[in-house]
Order: structure tokens, then sequence, then C-alpha cells
């Protein structure tokens, strides 16, 4: 298939333009096609669109209109697709929750958004509840129970009520590609989590790149087990595979043992992977599973290169990568057509993308020569494919877009051909368990315990090819210090992927002349013999 131009995406996302115009074009196009595989049952295009229908009716009975913002805080389930396309309907903005997410976290997160509804799974109601004091915005409550239950009894609205509506279009509304959709937020490392505001015109721009890249047609099955609240499925596995025509086969949860199974069950062409599950799969006992499936191509990062070649040969496909952050879409993209990549290509991101200029800047925001070292810089080739702002943080937009770049954080080079190679990180994000994990928000939790005076969160490498978190602690000069409670504290109030596994006692950090914390310092100390592991200690589960 021709390589995507600029003009190519231009056109395309002139035409489509908005999200509600994307979706109800393709539910008039595919109507009566199977667009969703989810729990043994499938639901057309056309059948997703009526219950989005119901859901914007439901939301407009509530008193949601354009500009509002819908927090949806559930696991993956056709609710959730039909919950966010209800809300695009009536222009409203998503929130997406990350479903660990509670106390502080949860709380900054739906403050700063200003959610005034939150639809939330009975499940993960208690850990709305714990907060819900703290969230003056919120007004309406809209609970999702399982297995044909109801959320009656919990003193809030139940779900069912929205799809009891009339499957009628709601009114007509004038949306443009710069319109916000979502606000999605992601880890900072100095403060608390930002909240990306994206347009309509990122996420029709990023469906039509990946579609095209992956030559995606009403034949394939895209197959994801990726969360909703993630960039990752929405862009890349729903609305490229609506975009198309194609089917979605989506699954609550990431199983290893029975991956393969799944992609052979769902009839999958196609799937995205994130985070450890590369090395995962890689790990699993060979099975004559590996490659009686039809699957073709592998989307995402990161496979390790030293098993790149031979995880292609084991599994029958080829590894697709790309680079990019929920900021600016897919400023890179590697062609498929051109897998398996070459040895000396294995791991880049790509070349600039139709929708992106790719430049990698020094510290005063010069180009650097071919194959040095320096910040990864994107920007948009077309208007509003590339996030608005930081909702409601001037001064984190400022310090990422100036210069007319958006500066990533992440240290990256350019071969003489352009393809981009990432480096490294320049911030103090970690990321596990296929989630970016604020260093902040770790600190912020630690500090709390009685016990401890200083500390620093930091990552250090992981068997499965992510990080782990480490924390190094600076206990009080009184009492003594136990790693195993201050484990069970931050369980209280962290979700899981940001629990720490390693704790290390020291008597002070390491300090720059202004007080900065030099955590390379202690990231190349690494584990030491006095670490403390979760993993290994009674009392660490």
């Amino acid at each position: 298939m021709a390589e995507l131009s600029t003009p190519d995406l231009r056109r395309l996302v002139e035409t489509d333009r908005d999200l509600r115009r994307l979706v109800e074009d393709r539910a008039e196009r595919y109507t009566d096609r199977t667009f969703l595989r989810f729990g043994g049952s499938d639901l057309s295009y056309g059948e997703i669109d009526s219950l989005a229908d119901r859901a914007a009716q439901g939301l407009i009975a509530d008193g949601a209109g354009r500009g509002d913002a819908v927090a949806i805080m559930m696991r993956n389930s056709p609710d959730w697709l039909s919950a966010w396309f209800g809300a695009i309907k009536i222009g409203a903005t998503i929130v997406p929750i990350n479903v660990a997410l509670r106390g502080d976290g949860l709380v900054h997160v739906l403050n700063d958004s200003r959610a005034a509804i939150v639809i939330v799974d009975a499940d993960l109601l208690p850990q709305l509840q714990a907060v819900l004091a703290e969230l003056p915005r919120v007004r309406r409550v809209v609970v999702r129970a399982a297995g044909g239950q109801t959320g009656h009894g919990t003193g809030h609205a139940d779900i069912r009520e929205f799809f009891d509506h009339p499957a009628v279009r709601p009114p007509a509304l004038d949306l443009r590609t710069k319109d916000p959709a979502t606000i999605l937020y992601t880890s900072g490392t100095t403060g608390p989590a930002k909240g990306c505001l994206l347009p309509h015109g990122q996420y029709v721009a990023a469906a039509h790149q990946m579609a095209v890249n992956l030559e995606y047609d009403r034949s394939d099955t895209l197959y994801s087990c990726l969360p909703l609240f993630h960039i990752n499925a929405q862009n890349y596995s729903v609305l490229s595979a609506w975009t198309t025509g194609a089917t979605l086969a989506l699954d609550a949860t990431f199983t290893a043992s029975g991956f393969w199974r799944r992609i052979i069950d769902t009839g999958a062409t196609a799937f995205n992977i994130i985070g450890g599950i590369p090395q995962i799969l890689w790990n699993q006992p060979p099975s004559e599973l590996d490659r009686a499936h039809q699957a073709r191509a592998a989307f995402g990062v990161p496979v390790p290169l030293e098993i790149w070649e031979q995880w292609e040969e084991r599994f029958g496909v080829r590894i697709v990568y790309a680079y990019g952050m929920t900021e600016n879409g897919l400023p890179t993209l590697f062609p498929y057509a051109n897998t398996p990549a070459p040895a000396h290509l294995r791991g880049s991101g790509g070349q600039a993308s139709a929708s992106a200029e790719v430049a990698i800047l020094d510290e005063d925001d010069r180009l650097v020569p071919a194959g040095t070292v320096g910040e990864i810089a994107t920007r948009p080739k077309i208007a509003h494919t590339m996030m608005l702002e930081y909702f409601g943080n001037p001064a984190a937009t400022v310090a990422a877009i100036r210069n007319s770049w958006f500066h990533t954080g992440d240290l990256g080079y350019l071969d003489e051909e352009g393809y981009l190679f990432y480096v490294d990180r320049k911030k103090d994000a970690m990321r596990r368990r296929g989630e970016m994990v604020s260093s902040w928000d770790v600190e912020s939790v630690v500090r709390k315990h009685p016990s401890v005076a200083d500390c620093a969160a930091y990552g250090v490498p992981s068997p499965l090819g992510e990080e782990e978190i480490m924390i190094a602690v600076v206990p009080e000069a009184s009492g003594e210090f136990d790693p195993a409670a201050l484990l069970e504290f931050c369980r209280e109030r962290m979700a899981l992927f940001q629990l720490p596994r390693y704790v290390r006692v020291v008597a002070s950090l390491p300090r720059t002349q202004t007080e900065r914390i030099e955590k390379y310092k202690l990231r190349a100390e690494g584990i030491t013999a006095d670490t403390w592991d979760a993993t290994v200690s009674p009392s660490g589960r």
C-alpha cells in the first residue's frame, strides 16, 4: 500500500472532521457488519451506534451538554464504548479514569478535569465513594453493575436508565477538528498528573494513520486486551477498526497463558502490545498455538532487540513500531510494508509521519546532527492533530510547547535517513506494567508515612523489559523503620502499578547545589545488597 502523504491525511481529516461524524458515518455505511466481539457476543456497527444514541439521550436527560466533562471509570465493555460515543454525540468531553486510581490521585483527576458526571463500575464504586465528599463538581454518579444486575441500591443512578432512553440521534452539532474530545491524564514528574486536552482532529488523524499503515480493511479483526482508558486502545484499536469497517475483538484483561487461544478464537489478524507483554509471551513455554493463528501484525513496544528476530519467527507476526505520546499522536511510524525490519532498523519508531515534523534538539533548542542524542521534539503538519494544552495548566503547556516545538522529555536520535531511535527519558517518570508512573505521586504518598523523613522514587530494570519501582528512604531520626509497614501503608493509598517493589534505607539523598535529588546516581547504584524486596520478604505479599 502506498505511504500516506500529508495532503492525503489532511483530506481524510477534513472529510471525517470530528468523532461524531466518523462514528455516525461508519455506522450508516457498515450498519449490519460486526464491529465488536466481547464476552462471547457480537455487536454490529448499527447496534453500537444505537446504544450510543441511547447513552447520549441519557446524558442529555441528566443535564449534560457540549463542553461538559463526563468521566468514565469502567473496565473494558460494550458500555464503555457506548458511553464514550454517546458523550461524543452531545459534544461532551470524556475523562477516561484509570480503574486503579484511588485516594488523592482520583480526587486530583476528577477535580482538575471538572467532571460533572462519573460513570463507574459497581465494584469500583467504593473507591469513588471514599472521596466523593472531596469532589464538589460531581453532581451525578451513574453505576454499571455486572451480570445483568442493577446499580439500584447504591444511592446512585443505574446505567440501564441511560439505555432505556430512545435510540434517537441527539440534536446536530457543528463540531470541528479543534474542539476538545478528551481530557486524558498522563503522569507528571514534578507534580500531579496533567490532563492532556485532545481535539477531535488528533483522534481522526491517528485512526487513519494507523489503519493505512497497518493496511487494515473490512476483512481484518483487531484484538485488544489493553484498557480503554488509555490512548492505545482508543485510537489504535477501536477507532482504527471503526474507520475501516473492521471488527474489534475486545477482552477485559491480558492473560499470558490464554493469549494465543484468544487470538485464534477471535480470528484476529492484528493485535497491539505494550509494556511487558512481548517479554511475557516470549517467556511462556513454546506451544503449538504460537503460530496456529491468522495474526499478521503486532503493533507496539517494547520488544527487546536481542529476541526481536526470534520473536517474529516464533509467533509468525511482524512487529510494527511507532513513536508517540498521548500528547502528540503518531509523529513517527515504521511502515508495515517494510517489515520485517532490517537488523539496523529494529527498535526504530520509523520516520516522521504524515501528521508531524520530528527534530532532535540540544539544551538550547538547537537542531543536532544525525546520530547525536538529544531531546525528541515534534510539531504538527496538520492543524489540530496534537494536544491543545495541558488542561487548566498554562505553565506546564508553555514549558512543553516552546520555540514552536512540543518537547517530549524523551531522549533519542535520528539516523542519516531520518529514522527515529528512542534512547531514554529525561523525565523522572517510570514505566511499569504498561503504565507510566509518576515518581512525584509515589513520593507524595511515601512522605506521608510517619517514619519517613525524605524519599526518592526511581525505576530499576525489570526482567520483563520495563522497570520496577524502587524507593530510597531517609528514616526519621526517632523510631524504627519497617519497609513492610511502609508497603502496607502505600497499598491502601495508591494503585497496584504504583506500588514500590524495592525499598532501600539511606542516610541521605544525593543532591545538586540547588537541592535537586540526583536520581541518576541512585539508578546507577541499582539494587544494592541492603535493598528490601517485597517479592521475597514474607510480609511483602
